[in-house]
């Protein structure tokens, strides 16, 4: 009888284990999550009532497609006439991300307006970016960048520490789960296909037409 009660409270314990394990699973993936520790270049009204932020390495090829197909028409649509906050947290793990991240920072710190200029011409670069010199004449080709400061940040690579400690936060944030791009709308990690309708719901929710 007490191999059979052992026995009894095995089984239980490993299916109370399971069932904590799992409602910690559902409860980490459902509940929003507290994104403005990161190194984020904004987009936007700072006090917007619907944030989207958005987890990029730049030299990731579908966080390309989501800087120059989708997001154009979230400009258009919403951030053009203030509904939104878009925000990037930037992060740099795939080689030879590094020296490009650090640029688009830069560019970001020196004229934000021509940050999405940058991304697009480098992303649609039919040679190779290898060196800070191909960084340095894609920065050349912009307006109001000063080019001398940009080579000095480039140089220094003074956006690494910022870069590493982005990347630090969201493997911490999404665990297994880490990809870039990951899109969350106010702290909830959506699909980039539902991007838009969760725009929309939330809008709606906040009263914002």
């Amino acid at each position: 009888m007490k191999k059979y009660y052992n026995k009894v409270l095995v089984v239980f314990t490993a299916a109370l284990a399971v069932a904590i394990a799992l409602i910690v699973f559902w409860v980490d993936l459902v509940c929003p999550k507290k994104l403005d520790e990161g190194f984020l270049l904004s987009f936007g009204d700072k006090g917007a009532k619907v944030n989207v932020v958005v987890f990029e390495d730049f030299q990731c090829k579908f966080c390309k497609k989501l800087s120059n197909e989708y997001f154009p028409f979230i400009k258009e649509k919403y951030l053009n006439n203030d509904k939104i906050s878009y925000s990037i947290i930037p992060v740099a793990f795939i080689c030879g991300s590094k020296p490009i991240a650090n640029a688009a920072i830069a560019i970001y710190e020196l004229n934000k307006d021509q940050f999405f200029e940058f991304l697009k011409i480098v992303s649609n670069s039919e040679q190779k970016i290898e060196t800070k010199q191909d960084l340095i004449n894609i920065a050349k080709s912009l307006k109001g960048v000063n080019i001398e400061i940009f080579k000095e940040l480039l140089e220094k690579e003074v956006f690494n520490e910022y870069l590493d400690d982005n990347l630090l936060l969201s493997k911490n944030l999404m665990r297994r789960r880490f990809q870039v791009p990951s899109i969350f709308v106010n702290g909830q990690k959506v699909e980039l296909k539902n991007l838009e309708k969760t725009i929309d719901e939330y809008l709606e929710i906040k009263g914002i037409k």
